[in-house]
């Protein structure tokens, strides 16, 4: 781990150390490692959980913060204050993430420095099975409705702008959400990739149960502690701002020195074959004849497959490939309109050809990328680029 990681998750624990090994693991494999974990006690007094939280010394990565029991919200900030990275991940401790996730939220935030806050869609499992397909980001809609998940990555300067997570309210669960706004009332803009990137874990009644209950009570509350921005003028103003939203003109711009050109990553099965597929998108009954039985015939024993779609979407459906690999790029969910950008399509694209070592290229009908081919194929003269049409 160095000294200075560019991310930090950040777990609080109250006697949920059943699950904590698991939710620690999902980000350990991440592809994108430049990161420290960051466990916070919050006065666990279950007995497996202290045990638990005791073993996690042997952890990668992974250091522990004990504090009196004090609510999620005061271990966030307890663990946050902490935090080394440049960009922070509050993940609750029997929930898990996917592979790729922060390496994603970490693109977005090189790409767009306005962009405060990166959130996904949800997949719930447990006791309970159900997805939540957000909208884009938009300030005006989130006054209203929550439409971004607590799991989510920010950046720590817009948390020390926003002054952190409050307490304080009638009941905990909507915190999250009051800060959301408050990184909107800073001017930061929120960005939601329509990928199912986080798992919410249900194994009965929870916090956000008794939030839900008291749901009026908490508006109340929420819009208590913002009275600038529900101001009738005001919201007729953002209302105007934000019927085009401004997040999908975003321009990304890459500064030389940005960590997105060298992060470290977790090595790839070297005793597999690391092949990249450039496909138009991700869902099996838009693809061609061709491309899926060149699919269906690789093993995941056998090849370490990245796959990278280059067509606009609206969401893709990595669910459909998980059999096979779980390395999964659609390059529009992270820069709007980038069938447009072919130059920062290439940028991409490369990227993911070091960062994964990659020994052969193929093309699977991707108009994109049979454009982009003789100037990849020069950048990687070593590399086959084959043809499956």
């Amino acid at each position: 781990m160095t000294s200075s990681p560019l991310v930090s998750v950040v777990i609080p624990c109250y006697n949920y150390g059943k699950y904590l090994n698991a939710t620690i693991d999902s980000v350990l494999y991440s592809t994108f490692q430049d990161f420290e974990i960051i466990v916070v006690d919050d006065g666990s007094n279950d007995s497996a959980t202290v045990e638990v939280i005791k073993s996690l010394k042997d952890k990668p990565k992974t250091r522990i913060i004990r504090q009196s029991n004090k609510g999620v919200a005061a271990a966030r900030n307890n663990g946050i204050a902490a935090a080394k990275g440049k960009y922070i991940l509050p993940l609750d401790a029997e929930d898990l993430i996917h592979p790729t996730f922060i390496e994603k939220a970490f693109w977005i935030m090189e790409f767009y420095p306005q962009v405060g806050f990166v959130s996904s869609w949800v997949q719930a499992f447990g006791t309970e099975k159900w997805t939540n397909d957000s909208p884009q980001y938009n300030f005006y809609n989130q006054l209203f409705h929550n439409h971004v998940c607590g799991t989510s990555v920010f950046r720590k300067e817009a948390f020390i702008q926003a002054g952190g997570y409050k307490s304080g309210f009638v009941v905990m669960g909507y915190e999250d959400w009051d800060f959301w706004i408050s990184l909107g009332e800073k001017g930061w803009y929120g960005f939601q990739i329509f990928e199912r990137l986080f798992y919410y874990r249900r194994h009965g009644r929870s916090m956000i149960h008794q939030a839900i209950e008291h749901h009026d009570e908490l508006v109340k509350q929420i819009q208590g502690r913002h009275p600038a921005l529900y101001h009738l003028n005001n919201l007729e103003k953002l209302r105007q701002t934000w019927n085009d939203s401004p997040v999908l003109q975003l321009t990304p711009l890459l500064a030389k020195n940005s960590p997105w050109h060298s992060y470290p990553i977790k090595p790839m099965h070297h005793n597999r074959k690391r092949w990249l597929l450039i496909m138009p998108l991700i869902r099996r009954a838009q693809l061609q004849p061709a491309s899926l039985n060149f699919i269906d015939g690789l093993h995941a024993d056998h090849h370490a497959v990245t796959m990278v779609a280059t067509q606009f979407l609206t969401g893709s459906n990595m669910e459909e490939f998980d059999w096979l690999t779980d390395d999964i790029f659609h390059l529009s969910l992270y820069v709007p309109k980038i069938e447009l950008k072919l130059d920062m399509m290439e940028r991409m694209i490369s990227k993911l050809i070091v960062s994964r070592g990659i020994e052969r290229v193929f093309l699977l009908s991707s108009r994109q990328g049979h454009y982009l081919r003789p100037y990849l194929a020069k950048s990687f003269p070593n590399i086959p680029f084959d043809i499956v049409d």
